[in-house]
């Protein structure tokens, strides 16, 4: 019993280890938060951190401060802020302990497909696979961070259909947990926790089981206030409830879609489905590997598991997909969270791999597996579309050439005008003193008429611009610049 123990501790040990190294190596090369970029220059991640900056520094969300994600990214990029206040290390920190976890998560459902020596193998591969895409962007997404949660969620459904048990109390209280932080994140994502519940609950109907599904519903719920009453209390406390409301569900849901309001409910309903269709087709061109992953696993779920799998894996999937796009946008980050289904891609050969490694001896695993660890590397080299600015000097950056200047004035304030959030704001190290601190993919009238106020009463010394020339009453040009 003590040996099988020792057994159980160094699998898991060396599961930790090849997921944390992987990480570390994997998000060095494709995150520009990381040592090895300048700046990660992606104005959604200079957002989100201007946000956590200015909440450590006693601004409320959505009240003072104007940006439309969930307060658990903030409170992210706040934690980042306090280890770094003017770069994204902080946010290379919480990249790479988010992507062990999807790591991690990886090994865990290899291991329910009996892979127990090819997951060291397949597992590299496949972060390699979500990192390297198209769809990971600059680094620093909402999508990013929720991951780790849709993969403890897809190893939760699979765990109960493999083993063919219901889910405990622990497993039903994680899952509100989890989708508790993903609905505080970008709540979009939420079509992944509505997929996962359709077959467990076919199954719960047909058998009658109506003392399960309440506690299903019970514990479930348990789990997302554990999450939400914290973020609610945080809004209350500071009189921000109606502010929260406002941005974060209203200002989501109807300013964001593109649907035509005098439509009649069955041409909105073609609309979205013809909408998602393109979108799907368009991200799958541009992420050609996930895709033809996503797709070769759905089949082989089909040949070898059998109706229930495959009905699992396609309606997480499906379901996922029509919350994303469902709203008549896209934007190429917004594929990320189906890159997770590119997992099952890897089963079949995972299989075929541990039946051949099931007959060599330790060390050829040993070999196996570094080899994986080498190739994730080199294919996150070759595939990631930002490694052509690694290493790229600062000083080539407007954001440093322009932070020279700005410094020379003592405490600083700055408007970034007419467009998101450049970087300025972080390299600068400047907490706003406005509200609307920069543009946003909003059709906000409100944005446009603060911003030219605070231009028109001077609110700040200086004001960045971007891509249009602008002449203003209060201000004079000082520097120009032709990268940013």
């Amino acid at each position: 019993m003590k040996k099988t123990f020792s057994v159980f501790r160094k699998k898991h040990f060396c599961v930790f280890i090849t997921s944390l190294l992987t990480s570390f190596f994997i998000i060095s090369i494709c995150s520009k938060s990381s040592f090895l970029y300048p700046l990660n220059d992606w104005v959604d991640a200079n957002c989100f951190f201007t946000v956590g900056k200015s909440m450590t520094n006693g601004m409320v969300v959505y009240r003072d401060i104007f940006e439309q994600k969930g307060l658990l990214l903030y409170v992210i990029h706040a934690l980042a802020y306090l280890i770094s206040n003017d770069t994204f290390f902080g946010i290379f920190v919480f990249e790479v302990i988010s992507a062990t976890a999807v790591m991690i998560f990886a090994f865990k459902i290899l291991f329910l497909y009996d892979c127990n020596k090819s997951a060291f193998v397949f597992a590299p591969l496949f972060l390699a696979v979500i990192y390297s895409s198209h769809a990971f962007c600059q680094g620093d997404s909402a999508e990013e961070f929720c991951l780790p949660f849709l993969m403890c969620g897809l190893y939760l459904s699979l765990k109960s259909l493999k083993t063919k048990k219901a889910f405990s109390a622990k497993q039903l209280f994680c899952i509100g947990v989890i989708s508790g932080c993903v609905l505080w994140i970008k709540y979009t994502m939420l079509g992944f926790f509505v997929g996962f519940v359709i077959v467990p609950l076919i199954m719960i109907l047909r058998n009658r089981e109506w003392k399960y599904l309440l506690k299903c519903v019970g514990f479930v719920v348990l789990g997302v206030a554990a999450v939400s009453l914290p973020v609610l209390l945080y809004f209350a406390v500071n009189g921000a409830v109606e502010d929260l409301l406002r941005v974060y569900f209203y200002d989501n849901m109807f300013l964001y879609s593109d649907s035509v309001s005098n439509q009649s409910f069955t041409v909105k309903i073609l609309s979205m489905f013809n909408t998602i269709f393109k979108s799907l087709i368009e991200v799958a061109k541009k992420n050609i590997l996930p895709a033809i992953l996503i797709l070769s696993g759905l089949m082989y779920e089909l040949i070898k598991d059998g109706r229930k799998m495959f009905a699992n894996y396609l309606v997480l999937t499906v379901f996922t997909a029509l919350f994303i796009f469902g709203g008549g946008r896209h934007y190429d980050y917004y594929a990320l969270p189906l890159c997770v289904f590119s997992l099952h891609g890897f089963i079949f050969g995972a299989e075929k791999a541990e039946a051949f490694l099931n007959k060599k001896g330790k060390d050829i695993v040993k070999i196996s597996a570094v080899f994986s660890f080498i190739l994730s590397t080199v294919l996150s080299l070759l595939i990631c579309p930002n490694v052509r600015s690694m290493l790229v000097p600062k000083e080539e950056l407007a954001q440093y050439k322009f932070r020279e200047i700005i410094n020379e004035t003592k405490n600083p304030t700055l408007l970034n005008y007419g467009t998101l959030d450049n970087g300025f704001y972080t390299v600068c190290n400047i907490v706003p003193n406005c509200k609307y601190f920069c543009n946003l993919n909003l059709p906000l009238d409100d944005i446009k008429i603060a911003q030219d106020e605070y231009v028109s009463s001077g609110r700040t010394d200086y004001v960045v611009t971007r891509g249009k020339k602008y002449q203003f009453e209060n201000y004079s040009l000082v520097s120009s610049a032709t990268s940013a």
